[in-house]
């Protein structure tokens, strides 16, 4: 077990202003008046764990993308790439996007709604591209362009990319699904259970 030490009681200054303004800045958001394990233990490395930060606050709170498009993206990354904490972690957010239980439900099987907006499916097809590691159908990038513009494409794409290392982390360091939220049916905790 790879696990990292809880730096919180040690922060000072800066650090600890900046760990207080993440927790207060995503409370709303995941209904949680405490940040994230994922966070709290990147603060090990404060400047990482600020810079981290300060892209997830500007995706989440600050980007181009609709708070709906921002979360199909995410729960479509988080479940292509089998990450049950992002998953757990965003299904809240996705309801107050206005994402219902059913496309959650499809998301998580794999599957591309057809009750979606083009643009929307469009998202997921470039999110499966991007999890593949390969270039986005061209097709599928002009259908995103048109909706959200050249800036909604890059910021798609920089939404993975800070999942993926969110997911690395929590990999890598075994942090585990905090009390409360839901459990993926791909996490291990779900696989525990049968």
């Amino acid at each position: 077990m790879a696990a990292l030490p809880d730096p919180t009681a040690a922060l000072k200054g800066t650090d600890r202003e900046t760990f207080d303004h993440m927790a207060s800045a995503r409370a709303h958001a995941e209904g949680r008046p405490q940040l994230g394990d994922v966070y709290i233990r990147m603060f090990n490395n404060p400047g990482v764990a600020t810079k981290v930060g300060a892209l997830g606050e500007h995706l989440r709170f600050h980007g181009v993308l609709p708070d709906a498009v921002r979360e199909l993206v995410i729960l479509r990354f988080s479940a292509r790439q089998g990450y049950g904490y992002e998953w757990s972690h965003h299904q809240r957010p996705a309801k107050l996007a206005g994402i219902g239980q059913d496309v959650i439900d499809a998301l998580t099987a794999g599957q591309v709604p057809d009750a979606l907006p083009d643009a929307s499916r469009a998202a997921l097809e470039a999110v499966d591209a991007v999890v593949a590691k390969r270039s986005i159908p061209a097709d599928v990038q002009q259908r995103f362009v048109d909706a959200y513009g050249n800036a909604g494409i890059v910021e798609l794409v920089a939404v993975c990319g800070l999942y993926a290392i969110m997911g690395y982390t929590i990999a890598a360091f075994d942090i585990e699904l905090e009390k409360g939220l839901p459990i993926s049916p791909f996490s291990a905790l779900a696989r525990n259970q049968t």
